[in-house]
C-alpha cells in the first residue's frame, strides 16, 4: 500500500559524506566548523565532509566536500559507517555516510576556507571526548573500531548509548 510518501514525493533527507582521515599514529583529523563556533556550540569540531547536493553521487560529494574543506584531493575508500540522524528541529532528518579517507602526515599543509573552518587538528583517540559531541564521538569511535575490524560497515541510528 502506497501512502503520500512514494517514489515521486519522498520525504526530504539530508545526505552527508564524511571522511575518516588519520595520521600514521592513528590520530583523527578534525576540523573546527565556524558556523558551530559562532552559534556557541560547545563542540564545534567534526570530521571533514558535508552535505551532498541534489542528485549528487555520495562519492562525488565526498571528493568535493573534502577538497573544499582541506584543499587536498582524497578518494573515498570503504564505507565504514552509516549513521541515521532523526529530525531535531531546526535540523532535518539526515543520513551520514562515513568513508575511509586514508592517512595523511600530521604536518601536511592543509588549505582551509577561512569563512567555513577555523582550524584543524589530528586528535589522539583518547582526546576525542573533548572535541566531539556525544553523537559524533560514538560515530567516530564506531567507525574506527570497524575500520580496525576489517572494514565491516556499521549502522547507527540517533544518539546510541555507548557499548561498554
Amino acid at each position: 500500500m502506497h501512502t503520500e510518501y512514494d517514489f515521486t514525493h519522498p520525504p526530504g533527507r539530508r545526505l552527508g559524506a564524511l571522511a575518516l582521515i588519520t595520521d600514521p599514529e592513528g590520530s583523527v583529523l578534525l576540523l573546527e566548523k565556524v558556523y558551530r563556533k559562532e552559534r556557541g556550540d560547545p563542540f564545534p569540531w567534526g570530521l571533514p565532509g558535508g552535505c551532498a547536493q541534489p542528485d549528487e553521487d555520495l562519492h562525488d560529494a565526498f571528493r568535493r566536500e573534502v577538497f573544499e574543506e582541506i584543499g587536498r584531493r582524497v578518494e573515498p575508500g570503504d564505507l565504514l559507517t552509516v549513521h541515521h540522524m532523526p529530525a531535531d528541529p531546526p535540523h532535518r532528518e539526515g543520513v551520514n555516510f562515513v568513508f575511509d579517507g586514508g592517512q595523511l602526515p600530521s604536518d601536511v599543509p592543509l588549505t582551509l576556507p577561512a569563512h567555513e573552518l577555523g582550524d584543524h587538528r589530528f586528535v589522539p583517540l583518547e582526546e576525542l571526548p573533548g572535541y566531539l559531541a556525544p553523537y559524533q564521538l560514538i560515530r567516530v569511535r564506531t567507525t574506527i573500531r570497524n575500520a580496525l575490524d576489517g572494514h565491516r560497515t556499521a549502522y547507527l541510528s540517533g544518539v546510541p548509548e555507548p557499548v561498554v
